[in-house]
Formats: C-alpha cells, structure tokens, sequence
C-alpha cells in the first residue's frame, strides 16, 4: 500500500516543488523506480527461480544437493534431524517390541525419509548389520546419528531393553524439538514487528525528510 500509492502522491509533490532532494530521499527514490520499472523482470526471475529449483530437486544429484542444503541450514537443518532422531528411535521402539527383526526395521526405516544424506546413513547402518556389526557401531560407522543417540543404543544392547531405551530417546528429542520450535515462534512476532517497523520508518524519513530539510529554509 505504501509503495504503491503513498509513494508515488509523495513523488508528484517533490517533482512539482523541484530543487535537489536530500541524498537519503534520493536514494531511496532510485530504489523505488528500480522495483517500479523492474517488477515484472523480478517477478519473472523468482518465478523461473521456482522452477528450476522444482526441475533440479527432482535430478538425483539436484535432489541429494538439496537433501544437504536443508541439513545445513541453520536451525531448520537441526530441526530436521533432531526430528528425525525421535521419528527413527520411536519407529524403532514400536517395530522391535512388535517382533520385527532389525534387519526389517532398518528397511522399513529407509522409507520414512524423502533426504538423501539420512536416506544414505540408514541404508549403510544396515550393510554394516548385514555384514555382523551390531547397531551402535553400525550407526557409529555410518557417521549421522548424535554420540548420544550411539551410546543410548549401545546401553539398550548390552541391557537388552533396546526398546524401553529408543523410546525414552524418542522422547527426548521430541522435547528437543518441541523446544526449538516454540523458541523460533516466539522469536517470529517480534522479529516481524521490528522488520516492518524498520520499513515503515525508513519510508517516513525518506518521504518527509524533504519537507523538513525545506522548512528549515
């Protein structure tokens, strides 16, 4: 609204009183007619952005470049593997306690990721069971999974209470998770507050920047 219909009564009024504007205003108004004159071209851009992204993820290596991109995002890509930690250790819990072999839960886990990396690290852990290691080395070995949630593992073998041990993992990351989650939505709404208060100021000093600089005359 701003943009679109305060700016431009503000800039009939300068370009009718004339005279040299001050630098801040200036810049700000050559920025504006760059996204007035440009918009279309943006548009256009994000717009084949969106598509070659969408063409790229679906490519094997587009797809696993992704799968690593979302892992190494800040926040998200923690909030995405500790999420999938829970998932992992309480499919787990739930497969071994209803007399699914490990070998099967392991491969009934690999379908429960659409990312590559902890697609991969599943899909090792089982080779590595496969070929006699048992699952914490075999984790260990495959190099995603958290020193805690290996030592968890190695306790729930050498106790033989594999399941009792995933679930309380399980739990654990889920209130990791939880945790995380409601600390990025608390920290939303004032970040947004501040953005758009950021905004609306810089717009107000650029528009009436001039007014002032001229009544001080």
């Amino acid at each position: 609204f701003i943009m679109a219909f305060i700016v431009p009564r503000f800039r009939k009024i300068f370009d009718q009183i004339g005279g040299t504007m001050p630098a801040f205003t200036r810049g700000f108004m050559g920025f504006y007619d760059i996204l007035r004159y440009n918009l279309h071209y943006i548009i256009g851009l994000v717009i084949v952005l969106i598509v070659l992204a969408t063409y790229v993820s679906k490519t094997k290596k587009g797809h696993y470049l992704f799968s690593r991109l979302a892992l190494a995002m800040p926040m998200f890509g923690n909030i995405l593997s500790q999420a999938f930690i829970a998932t992992f250790c309480r499919t787990t819990s739930t497969l071994l306690s209803s007399g699914v072999s490990v070998l099967e839960a392991f491969t009934i886990l690999t379908g429960m990721t659409d990312n590559d990396i902890i697609k991969t690290a599943i899909v090792k852990t089982r080779e590595n069971i496969v070929g006699g290691s048992n699952i914490s080395l075999s984790m260990s070995s495959a190099g995603f999974s958290p020193n805690m949630v290996i030592k968890m593992i190695q306790v729930g073998e050498e106790s033989g209470s594999m399941p009792e041990v995933l679930e309380k993992t399980s739990e654990h990351y889920e209130r990791k998770v939880d945790s995380t989650v409601t600390m990025l939505l608390s920290l939303l709404e004032p970040i947004m507050i501040i953005s758009v208060g950021a905004i609306v100021s810089v717009v107000v000093i650029a528009l009436y920047l001039p007014i002032f600089t001229m009544s001080d005359l």
